[in-house]
């Protein structure tokens, strides 16, 4: 039954009472809203919450690392998080500030890579005459 399917999709909650969000879908659910469905949440449902209305958002930013990037995010209180919801500037800051971790921690995992530490040894290296 197609019809029944979209029907489905589009009714705004599940049975639980929260908020069905697909990215996809729509605009972000209204802070005030998100803040009514987090204090009626578990908290693993808060974590999906934040994460669903956060990750469009750094995705315009960080497309290749936005899910890396939202993870990091929701480390955070969840008042900042909210906080960064309402701020696009902070935000912004935010996702710069997680792009320079992700970065640094790249360049550590590299430089201690034991291939890249054997390729870039000289045969004379530590050599006893």
């Amino acid at each position: 039954m197609p019809g029944v399917a979209g029907t489905m999709l589009s009714v705004p909650y599940d049975m639980g009472g929260m908020p069905i969000r697909d990215a996809a879908t729509g605009p972000p659910m209204p802070i005030n809203a998100l803040a009514t469905a987090l204090a009626n949440a578990t908290p693993e449902q808060q974590r999906t919450l934040l994460g669903e209305s956060l990750y469009p958002l750094v995705d315009l930013m960080e497309h290749d690392s936005a899910a890396k990037v939202t993870g990091m995010l929701l480390e955070m209180d969840q008042t900042e998080v909210l906080h960064l919801l309402e701020s696009p500037e902070e935000l912004k800051a935010k996702v710069a500030e997680a792009m320079e971790v992700l970065s640094s921690v790249a360049g550590q995992q590299q430089a201690n890579n034991p291939d890249d530490q054997l390729a870039s040894l000289s045969l004379n290296d530590g050599l006893v005459s």
